[in-house]
């Protein structure tokens, strides 16, 4: 993505996020088409994932989180009118929290030396930010790693997700969070009808 359209996405969002613009409002973000499936970098403030604009759900570094994460965004789209976006945002969030639990927590677990206490305590966060006939889903964990989808074997049952989550987005993508890991998020939008 050209620095100037991560810019112009990261201050359509930060508008939002801190009260300055309307989420109601028929403004749409210039979201490039994704054609290559490959994370895009959005660098945004660290305290913007804990504006009041972005919805939260802390979650437990536990695999069957996500099916925790899957009922939170259906009932969040519902509530917000998107409920058409419901089948392929719980794919999408069920995706992102499992390669949080494996990948994102093992290297925040190691990197603060959590020692005795297991990987079931570390805490994870479920984000959502709703635009107009839009929704950003994210899921917030303790490590740095840049997510890079897998080319999965043929026969494996693995090394798929990121790949899955490419396909059903709009643009998909992270972002740093300065001493608190990484967001992996994913943007959905209605089809026009």
């Amino acid at each position: 993505m050209p620095a100037d359209m991560q810019e112009a996405v990261a201050l359509a969002h930060l508008s939002v996020a801190t009260g300055s613009g309307d989420d109601d409002e028929d403004v749409s973000i210039p979201w490039p088409a994704v054609a290559d499936s490959m994370p895009r970098l959005l660098p945004v403030p660290s305290a913007w994932w804990e504006t009041p604009a972005v919805t939260t759900r802390a979650l437990s570094a536990r695999p069957e989180e996500a099916r925790t994460a899957r009922r939170f965004v259906r009932e969040m789209l519902t509530c917000w009118g998107l409920e058409a976006l419901s089948d392929d945002a719980e794919m999408i969030v069920d995706e992102l929290v499992v390669n949080a639990v494996l990948h994102g927590t093992r290297a925040g677990l190691s990197r603060s030396g959590s020692g005795g206490q297991g990987p079931g305590l570390t805490v994870l966060r479920l984000c959502m930010l709703r635009r107009a006939g839009e929704v950003m889903l994210a899921v917030v964990d303790p490590g740095n790693e840049t997510p890079v989808p897998r080319q999965p074997d043929w026969a494996g049952e693995s090394g798929r997700g990121l790949q899955i989550v490419g396909a059903l987005s709009h643009v998909w993508g992270w972002s740093p969070i300065a001493g608190h890991g990484k967001a992996v998020w994913a943007v959905l939008r209605e089809t026009a009808s």
